[in-house]
Formats: C-alpha cells, sequence, structure tokens
C-alpha cells in the first residue's frame, strides 16, 4: 500500500495557515505545501538582499519574516503561484482573480506531480481550490475543504443591515465559489458549531465535517505575571470594528451595562461609515486604540480584565483563543466560535442580544472570584489548543478521513475534545 501523504494548497498567508502544513508534518507525514508569495531566507532571491545598506535590508527583512513561519521546513514549500495572487488583489481589489490563478497552477501540479492510485490528503481552503479537489480525488487523494467563513455569514450580516437601515454594498448570498466547492469535497472542516451547522444548512452531509479548532501560541499569549495594578474594570474588543463583528451590540451593551470606573477598549480599525457614526457619539469610558501590531497584542489582553466579541457569523476567531491564553474571561457569541464554554471560561450568549451582554458584563465586573475562576479555566482551556496540540489533531484528523476511504461517519466528528 502507498504510504500515506499531505498535500495542502493555500493562495497566500491568511492568519497562522501556515500553521496547517507544519502540523502534518509535524504528525509524521509526508507533506507538500502549496502556496503563492513565500519567503525563504538563504536562497536566492533573496540572498541579493545582502548587496542592500543595513539598514534597509533589516527593515526589509523584517517585513519578509512574516511570510514565513520558523518552524515549517522550507523544502516542503512549493510557491505554484508565486506573487501573482497577491499582485491580482491589488490590481482588482478582488480576491477572486487570484485564487483563480492559484487553484488552476495547484490543479496543474497535482496532476502532474502526484501518482494516480495514490493515498493521503489534500487539503484546500475556501473559494481557492474548486479545480484543486477535482485533481486530487482523481488521483487518489481524499479531498477535504476548509470553510473560514461559513456560507450563512453573508445572508446573516445583509439581513442585520436591513434591519439597521443602513446601505450594504457587500454580498447578500454565499459566494459561487464556495458553492462550486462544497460538492467537490469528500470531507469538510468547520471551525465551529456554528461553521457545522451552515454547512449542513447547505447540503453537507453531517458524517461529512470535521470540527477542528484553531491553535494559539500559548507561550507568547499568556497571564501578566503578578497582581492585577490597580485601575477601572477594562473589557476589551479586538478585531475588525464591523457589523459583523457585531460592535454595534457591543456598544450597546456597554452603555446598558452602566458600570461605574470601567473602559471599554477597542484595539481595531473601523470598517464602515456605521460603525465609525457610533464611535463618534460613543458613551463615557470607551476608548480606541486603533490598530495594535500583532508583536504587542499580548500586552493589550494582559491589561484587559474580561474579552467580548458579539461576532454575528464567525468561522473560527484567533482572537478568542488569544484572550483564553491570557487568562481572560470571555463573553462570546453563539456564532463566534466553540473555544468558550458557556458558564467555564466565561460566557456565551446568543446572537445579537445587548441586554444578555450587559447582564454578563455586570457580573464579571462585580464577582472578582467569578473572573478569577473563569480566568484559570480560561488558561487551562487555552493550552488545551496550544500548537502542538494543532499540530497532534491535523495528524489525527488526516488519518481518520483517509481510512474513512470516501465514506461518512455517522455523525460530525468533533475534534476539540480529543
Amino acid at each position: 500500500m502507498n504510504a500515506m501523504r499531505a498535500v495542502v494548497s493555500h493562495p497566500s498567508k491568511q492568519g497562522n495557515m501556515y500553521r496547517v502544513p507544519a502540523g502534518a508534518a509535524a504528525s509524521g507525514i509526508p507533506t507538500r505545501f502549496l502556496t503563492g508569495f513565500y519567503y525563504k531566507p538563504g536562497r536566492l532571491p533573496w540572498l541579493l538582499l545582502r548587496l542592500l545598506p543595513p539598514d534597509r535590508r533589516r527593515r526589509i527583512e523584517e517585513k519578509l519574516e512574516r511570510r514565513r513561519l520558523a518552524e515549517l521546513d522550507p523544502g516542503i514549500v512549493t510557491q505554484v503561484s508565486g506573487p501573482l495572487p497577491e499582485l491580482c488583489y491589488g490590481w482588482f481589489k478582488d480576491y477572486r482573480i487570484g485564487n483563480a490563478i492559484h487553484d488552476r497552477l495547484a490543479a496543474h501540479w497535482l496532476r502532474t506531480h502526484v501518482q494516480e492510485g495514490s493515498r493521503g490528503v489534500f487539503h484546500g481552503f475556501q473559494e481557492s481550490c474548486a479545480r484543486s479537489l477535482v485533481a486530487a480525488r482523481g488521483r487518489g487523494l481524499t479531498a477535504m475543504l476548509e470553510s473560514t467563513l461559513p456560507p450563512s455569514a453573508m445572508p446573516l450580516v445583509a439581513a442585520e443591515y436591513r434591519r439597521l437601515n443602513v446601505p450594504w454594498k457587500g454580498p447578500r448570498e454565499p459566494s459561487a465559489e464556495l458553492l462550486d466547492e462544497l460538492p467537490r469535497a469528500d470531507f469538510h472542516i468547520a471551525q465551529s458549531a456554528f461553521a457545522e451547522r451552515s454547512l449542513i444548512d447547505y447540503g453537507v452531509e453531517p458524517g461529512r465535517i470535521f470540527r477542528m479548532p484553531l491553535g494559539v501560541d500559548a507561550a507568547r499569549f499568556r497571564p501578566a505575571e503578578g497582581p492585577r495594578p490597580p485601575g477601572p474594570f477594562r473589557a476589551l474588543f479586538a478585531g475588525h470594528m464591523s457589523v459583523r463583528k457585531g460592535v454595534h451590540h457591543l456598544l450597546a451593551a456597554w452603555q446598558a451595562a452602566g458600570l461605574e470606573e470601567a473602559e471599554l477598549i477597542f484595539a481595531g480599525v473601523p470598517k464602515d461609515s456605521y460603525i465609525l457614526d457610533l464611535l463618534a457619539r460613543q458613551p463615557a469610558g470607551v476608548r480606541y486604540l486603533g490598530f495594535v501590531p500583532n508583536a504587542r497584542l499580548h500586552e493589550t489582553y494582559q491589561a484587559a480584565d474580561v474579552f467580548v466579541f458579539p461576532s454575528l457569523a464567525e468561522g473560527g476567531v484567533y482572537v478568542i483563543y488569544e484572550a483564553l491564553a491570557c487568562g481572560l474571561p470571555c463573553i462570546v457569541s453563539a456564532h463566534a466560535g466553540s473555544a468558550v464554554r458557556d458558564g467555564i471560561e466565561g460566557f456565551v450568549v446568543p446572537v445579537g442580544a445587548p441586554d444578555a451582554i450587559a447582564e454578563r458584563l455586570r457580573r464579571l465586573a462585580e464577582d472578582e472570584a467569578l473572573r478569577r475562576r473563569m480566568s484559570l479555566a480560561a488558561r487551562a482551556r487555552a493550552e488545551r489548543f496550544a500548537w502542538p496540540e494543532f499540530y497532534r489533531r491535523i495528524g489525527l484528523m488526516y488519518r481518520e478521513a483517509v481510512s474513512r476511504d470516501g465514506a461518512p461517519a455517522a455523525g460530525p466528528v468533533d475534534m476539540f475534545e480529543r
């Protein structure tokens, strides 16, 4: 029998996605990562950077370092589409053309480099792998599709804009590319229970879904050392500030909570004029930090007491995992991921429920013992999602998918507790 292999394909750098091929390789599975632009120091053309003045070279290399992962063997990275996807993102202000180019080139690579009758996994990502899924299955690989934004998301967001009577220029339905990909995959990867339900609503058989958590750097994102310095109770939101993220619900909840000696801190950038207008009329106690570089984000978490993320629709949410790792009790919506368990690491509230958020904010602000208990549980929960655990789960998921030989399980496979 042929040895199992894994082929992971993504056109660019999105979040921590380099961790996926790193996890497959760390699990002992021979892995190939098909991507676009990827920095490989010490190789041409990057050796030419040595010709630049030291200060300029250092600035360029600092930026390039974001386009690689030290734990990922550069020898398994194939830049099938090079800079083309991201050039297209810039030229056309639309991801679809760049993703389509990558998909065509990845499919060609699969037909050229993977023998028929091979055994293993192809792992593609939403809206960038329709042709690759077909090519992978044609070579015998088990085709897996990861949905980073569930198909129900855009209809929910469009409905919220209608409710607010605010113009919305975005899509009202899932993309044609995603709908084209869904029936082509053997198995689907959902990053949360909401994503799982969304896939089922759009016709995916439940037994073909793996509910897979994200991961976190639990060494960098950790609770602050020593006693909390004196200061007001601080609630934190981090991320893009938009209607989809539920920022308007959070602002309404903060006003309803009526907390004294308290701050609501936003670390992020407003994404639409409606949110900008709300911020201009911000109630007392709201502080806006703007964009916080990732290298300093852990300090922002460590200065807070609780984390709030009342999103309307998400796949997985890295900032929630980071907040948990920093020991923050989290108040999240039921559509904002599955890392938080209601009443243990924080509270899970209904979508679009400012009063429920306000009540939980008051409880956490007034009950220091509750905050402490949930803080300890949050850190313990995050340690189960540290990168080594993520790598282990990637290997488990791939091996189970291949062992099924295309047959569905009795229901969705929950990787969160494995």
